[in-house]
């Protein structure tokens, strides 16, 4: 037999063919010490306290980075908030750099909020970068009551982290309303806001995969759109279907309100479209559009009222806000401005038409232009004979899930209201 050292044993035999067999290791216990015995972990009531705690922020953190979905990541994010700091409610806001505002995603009984970057209590933590844990809320300068007010709430206490994606930037704010607590204390404690930053990172990184995850999602099913849009477009439709299918076709894989297709008049130095059978027309040195024809360039507005070219009277006169505009040219294969493509009202949370939404509607129109040229070199535009109004550039809007188009036609000479 071999033997080890005394603290710790070994040995070891031969079998029949004189290969070695070694029998595990036992291993003595320690020595007793003599002095202060180290205290039982088990008997700690804080330590149990902050182990039990953090297996629980482990375990919201595994949840919320479970979820792919944005919507649904963000309920999550708000539910674990909720439960593992025990409040009665918890909100994420996401900071919407186009409008740079911070946008109220999910909250429980509260919605439709939105905070101007710098602005309230989620705001300043956004332009600092900075937690603010505030016992008595409406002690605080920045605390804006009219949420409370417009929700039937009473917010006290509170506690808001800001959120950083991966590249450390602010990407939204995570904030807890109202501490429930059995020793009566409204207030949340140092420990609380180490927590909520620990989530709110967590989250950082679950929403920017889910992010990631939808546009990818949201891509892939427009590209899908486009070339069946494209495949339409090849069919023998006419002009005027043609005109038709591109409108309302685009208006929903860019998720617009509203949207028209002119069409360059060389000839009468005008801008010319139909809605249903009225025949529009557009002097070509007036209106976004007109713009876009003759400087052969894009135009996206974020506020359409802040561009003068744009007359706001006809929204008065129809009962329309026009906020966004995203206008683009349709060339042909020599590069000449044929027509316009004008989309107005973004339909998403932040209203405003993106750098995404112009790179693919400008490659959709880059196949459009040339077949809708060649569609249009067998018509003859209508001339005054059809039934023919001088219109603005704010025209009629296709129906949203529905076949056909409504006419929404203000002449510039007519001085009378209906």
């Amino acid at each position: 037999m071999i033997t080890d050292s005394a603290d710790c044993k070994c040995s070891a035999s031969a079998d029949e063919n004189g290969r070695i067999i070694v029998k595990p290791r036992k291993f003595a216990p320690p020595a007793p010490r003599t002095g202060t015995p180290a205290p039982e972990h088990g008997n700690d009531p804080t330590l149990v306290h902050r182990l039990a705690k953090m297996e629980q922020v482990s375990e919201a953190c595994r949840i919320i980075g479970s979820e792919l979905d944005p919507t649904e990541a963000t309920k999550s994010i708000i539910k674990q908030a909720c439960n593992v700091l025990n409040a009665e409610r918890a909100t994420l806001f996401i900071y919407e750099r186009a409008t740079d505002m911070l946008v109220l995603k999910v909250s429980e009984g509260a919605t439709d909020i939105r905070v101007p970057f710098g602005k309230g209590i989620a705001g300043t933590v956004a332009a600092t970068g900075k937690a603010m844990n505030i016992s008595d809320a409406y002690t605080d300068p920045n605390f804006d009551s009219q949420y409370d007010q417009r929700n039937g709430y009473q917010t006290k206490s509170m506690l808001c982290v800001p959120v950083r994606n991966g590249a450390n930037n602010i990407v939204g704010v995570m904030q807890v309303l109202n501490k429930i607590s059995v020793d009566k204390k409204q207030s949340f404690s140092d420990e609380d806001e180490e927590i909520l930053a620990i989530m709110a990172a967590q989250a950082g990184v679950a929403l920017h995969n889910a992010d990631t995850h939808a546009v990818a999602c949201i891509a892939r099913e427009r590209v899908k759109d486009v070339l069946s849009i494209i495949q339409d477009m090849h069919r023998d439709l006419g002009f005027i279907s043609l005109m038709f299918t591109i409108s309302t076709r685009v208006q929903r894989f860019v998720n617009s309100d509203r949207c028209t297709l002119y069409i360059v008049d060389r000839a009468k130095n005008e801008l010319w479209t139909l809605q249903g059978e009225v025949n529009i027309r557009v002097p070509l040195n007036q209106g976004i559009a007109g713009a876009v024809a003759q400087g052969n360039e894009a135009i996206n507005l974020a506020n359409a009222y802040e561009d003068p070219r744009f007359n706001k009277d006809f929204d008065q006169k129809l009962g329309y806000q026009t906020r966004s505009i995203l206008a683009m040219p349709l060339r042909n294969t020599s590069g000449e401005v044929i027509a316009v493509m004008q989309l107005i009202n973004k339909l998403d949370s932040s209203g405003v038409f993106s750098t995404d939404d112009e790179e693919l509607l400008g490659t959709f129109l880059q196949i459009a232009g040339p077949i809708l040229f060649n569609s249009h070199s067998h018509l003859t535009i209508p001339s005054s004979q059809t039934k023919e109004e001088v219109g603005t550039e704010f025209t009629g809007k296709s129906t949203r899930g529905q076949e056909i188009v409504e006419m929404n036609v203000i002449s510039e000479n007519d001085e009378e209201e209906a």
